[in-house]
């Protein structure tokens, strides 16, 4: 769904260089692929031999049989994974989309973190930054914690400016809309608070906790400063205002940035790129900047228990992410974004600026290494769409703020003991250890590890 190009892309020269043909089948949408992974791992055809999926959907159809152990595959034919390796995947990435309860079940093919795109041509603007000073006594900037995002926002929409299209400016745009609002925006601000999903030892949701109020809270007091289709519309939403011009920043995926240096886009050449806010956290006596960066969905490749040819799709998916041939695929759509180190720096990085922006990849490389995995437990879409039905209610002022965030935490048990609160415990515990260690080190301060 989406990526058939960028696939394409490795296809001549795997079949060149082995003799063998790839069969490529693509359906229309994302779910579109959920639905027929999860028809496949009931009716076991064999029908496909490897499955690209979001990360997110990893505990689903590994729980339901579909996906095959890669270790063996892992150790034959090392795919360059660890701390030794030239060219590794940037952890802890490479492990929390790939593992699932301490096995590995999928080869990565993508990096969804998150970044903060900004307006630089408006915050290096003088004027700007000696009144924003004036008004709030530091330097006009990138924000580094969401405090500062507020400033910045309240500021810029403020002014009163006029987007080229004769829209009203805002000064920020973060995703609050039904679908992605609360595992984007929400989940952010609530990790970098030091918020933790679940207890570690009794799997009791724990997103009505103090953190999860004060970062809902957050959002709210943003919605003033960003476009009311920030609440409603769809994802493309976001891209398109930012490009056209209508608003100072903006958080979202990779292709962002692709969007918004278009030859046709008004933000072309005008476009910095940050690692996203975070917040300031006391970590044993020590004040902590915690900046940790979200990575919603991550498409990876899966082969199926059921393949006819399991060891020679495996094959195919380390061919297509490897070193050498991965820069292609990557540089030949939009969908799958860089994960390799290497592909930062030397003759690769030459080859990586043709599709980003050099302060991009430098932001991109640095986000990578302080993100944190998507709900890849089972019943990951069903946890991920309740917090987001209450977190886009208490934004719509449908629900008041405390009561969104208690039925959520009501929902996610129910949730939880539906596939067995044992099970589901067992899965958290080993994404716990994939975290970001300064996100670790908080939750250790606060007692929660």
């Amino acid at each position: 769904a989406g990526s058939r190009a960028q696939i394409e892309a490795a296809i001549p020269s795997w079949e060149s260089a082995t003799g063998t043909k790839v069969e490529l089948v693509t359906v229309g949408t994302e779910g579109d692929v959920y639905t027929k992974a999860m028809q496949e791992a009931v009716t076991k055809s064999g029908a496909y031999d490897a499955i690209t999926i979001f990360s997110t959907w990893n505990g689903d159809l590994i729980e339901a049989g579909l996906a095959r152990p890669l270790d063996d595959f892992y150790e034959k034919y090392d795919p360059g994974y660890g701390s030794n390796a030239p060219c590794s995947p940037i952890e802890p990435l490479a492990s929390y989309v790939t593992k699932y309860k301490g096995k590995r079940y999928t080869v990565d093919l993508d990096a969804d973190v998150y970044t903060l795109t900004y307006r630089k041509d408006l915050f290096e603007n003088s004027e700007y930054q000696n009144s924003f000073k004036k008004q709030y006594g530091y330097d006009l900037k990138p924000p580094e914690t969401w405090d500062q995002v507020l400033d910045i926002a309240k500021f810029f929409t403020e002014l009163k400016l006029k987007a080229p299209t004769g829209a009203p400016f805002y000064g920020a745009y973060f995703y609050a809309e039904p679908r992605f609002a609360a595992y984007t925006t929400w989940i952010t601000i609530f990790t970098s608070l030091g918020g933790i999903l679940w207890d570690t030892k009794t799997m009791d949701a724990k997103v009505d906790s103090k953190e999860g109020l004060d970062a809902l809270n957050k959002m709210i007091k943003l919605i003033p400063y960003m476009p009311p289709s920030a609440l409603t519309a769809g994802w493309a939403d976001l891209y398109d205002r930012y490009a056209k011009g209508e608003v100072a920043m903006a958080m979202a995926w990779p292709s962002m940035i692709k969007e918004a240096e278009r030859p046709e886009a008004f933000t072309k050449g005008k476009n910095g790129v940050s690692l996203v806010p975070g917040s300031y956290v006391d970590v044993g006596g020590t004040r902590k900047l915690i900046r940790a960066a979200p990575n919603p969905v991550n498409w990876v490749g899966i082969v199926s228990n059921y393949a006819k040819y399991p060891e020679l799709a495996y094959l195919f998916l380390q061919y297509m992410t490897s070193p050498e041939i991965g820069p292609t695929v990557i540089l030949s759509g939009t969908i799958l974004d860089p994960f390799r180190q290497c592909w930062f720096h030397g003759s690769y990085r030459d080859v990586m600026e043709a599709g980003y922006t050099p302060e991009f990849l430098d932001a991109f490389e640095e986000s990578i290494a302080h993100s944190f995995p998507d709900i890849v437990i089972r019943g990951g879409g069903e946890y991920t769409g309740k917090l987001t039905e209450n977190v886009n209610a208490a934004m719509t002022g449908t629900k008041d703020p405390e009561k969104a965030l208690s039925d959520t935490a009501s929902e996610w048990d129910k949730i939880t003991d539906k596939y067995g609160r044992s099970d589901q415990l067992t899965a958290w515990q080993a994404l716990v250890n994939l975290f970001p260690d300064d996100v670790k080190e908080v939750w250790k301060a606060k007692g929660y590890l």
